[in-house]
């Protein structure tokens, strides 16, 4: 027998309108699938000619979110504002008066994350955010439920679909980065203001978040090492693709030996063998490393508002049984508190792009501050004379310590024939 459950939506955009339409077409398939029988009770936003738009005659369309909140017939707040500072005070609001709160707001569980979930493990209360990391592809209930009883060692993700648009067409058709993003806005891969993604943050939020699933431990956002694709160029592509690399932008968390975690986001150069270099246009992929079940990727459309609906609708369900069953079922609780490793405290191989003179001891010049500076050099490519003054020199290296490199570029650039700092891109192999 079906059990009823009364929802509000806060926040009728993309994801608001695809979760209504999804709840409006497959209400059928939901309840016999789930035994759970949702029904829209508030639809609220800011916007009343949003509200007028939407055809949902049993709903109560308002502006006053405090309705919502206040109904005990009200199960569950769908909030889907975006931003930080109101849904906070919304889901604070929310949790307070009883209510179980779904969100896709990755940036408000990134940076304010840890109040919200204390709040409703004091309070009993469940919060849903599948859809806050990778729209459609279940990772966090992959990563707390089907690996429960395995260790997370490393996270590598593909998980802004903006960048990985933008760096896919600069490989595949040989353009710059202002032209890759100028078609990615044309397109709708891109917003009007595309520094969230390019800069590397909308990234850092999602991995941000399911470090703290992985690892069971706070992650401070403001400590997260970021590093967007703004600086990429397409001679660094090029020179990638000829010693057999992709680059992409990565989400990193990885469990070290010494217990320490690291959690960044950076362009790297992915090795054509490792299957992060398959993933193309606006997809998205997370790649696990694990102790028992080994590695595996997840793989499909990170955004939009129909893959991103179906992981809020997975969550309303989730919590629904939860409510009937008494059981709490918040996937974010920090039992553990690993520090963070600080960038310079890395391993990591690295790609060098120089440009120097074309002249006799150069290449010895640098090849020793690298080996002062305990570094290894993997290979040197030189690319042949020109009418160039100047010639790219590339170098990639063995693993070292990210502060060790740091060192020796800094050392490199203040020399004579330096005529500007040389280009550092992470190498991810296979």
């Amino acid at each position: 027998m079906s059990k009823n459950v009364k929802i509000a939506i806060v926040g009728l955009g993309t994801i608001g309108s695809g979760v209504i339409e999804l709840l409006k077409n497959e209400s059928d398939i939901i309840e016999k699938k789930s035994s759970i029988n949702i029904e829209i009770k508030y639809l609220i936003d800011i916007d009343n000619e949003k509200l007028k738009k939407i055809n949902c005659p049993d709903a109560i369309k308002t502006n006053d979110y405090k309705q919502a909140i206040t109904d005990k017939e009200v199960d569950i707040i769908v909030e889907l504002t975006g931003g930080i500072d109101f849904p906070n005070k919304l889901i604070k609001e929310a949790l307070e008066n009883g209510k179980n709160v779904v969100t896709a707001n990755k940036a408000l569980l990134a940076e304010k994350g840890k109040d919200l979930f204390d709040l409703a493990l004091e309070k009993n209360k469940n919060i849903g955010f599948e859809a806050s990391v990778c729209g459609g592809i279940p990772i966090i209930r992959t990563i707390y439920d089907a690996l429960t009883g395995d260790r997370i060692k490393g996270i590598f993700g593909i998980v802004n679909g903006t960048t990985n648009y933008i760096l896919t067409k600069m490989y595949e058709e040989n353009i710059g980065f202002s032209t890759a993003l100028k078609e990615a806005q044309k397109l709708g891969f891109a917003e009007a203001d595309p520094t969230l993604d390019i800069s590397g943050y909308d990234a850092a939020h999602k991995i941000c978040i399911l470090a703290q699933i992985a690892f069971n431990t706070p992650i401070e956002f403001n400590k997260v090492y970021v590093d967007g694709i703004q600086g990429i160029d397409l001679i660094d592509i090029k020179n990638a693709n000829e010693i057999g690399y992709i680059i992409k932008l990565l989400a990193i968390a990885k469990f070290d030996p010494d217990e320490t975690v690291e959690v960044r986001v950076h362009p790297c150069l992915v090795s054509k063998k490792n299957l992060l270099a398959f993933v193309r246009d606006e997809y998205n992929a997370v790649f696990l490393e694990t102790k028992y079940f080994g590695n595996s990727m997840y793989y499909g459309k990170g955004a939009g508002s129909f893959p991103t609906a179906t992981a809020v609708i997975s969550d309303i369900v989730e919590i629904s049984k939860s409510i009937f069953s008494n059981q709490n079922t918040t996937k974010l609780k920090h039992i553990t508190n690993y520090p963070l490793k600080e960038i310079g405290e890395i391993l990591s191989r690295y790609y060098v792009r120089f440009l120097v003179p074309d002249k006799p001891g150069v290449l010895s010049k640098i090849s020793g501050i690298f080996g002062e500076n305990n570094i290894s050099i993997a290979s040197v490519i030189q690319k042949e004379r020109s009418k160039e003054t100047y010639v790219p020199l590339i170098m990639t290296t063995h693993l070292a310590k990210e502060k060790d490199i740091i060192n020796a570029l800094n050392t490199i650039e203040k020399l004579d024939f330096s005529k500007k700092r040389a280009v550092m891109i992470r190498i991810i192999d296979d």
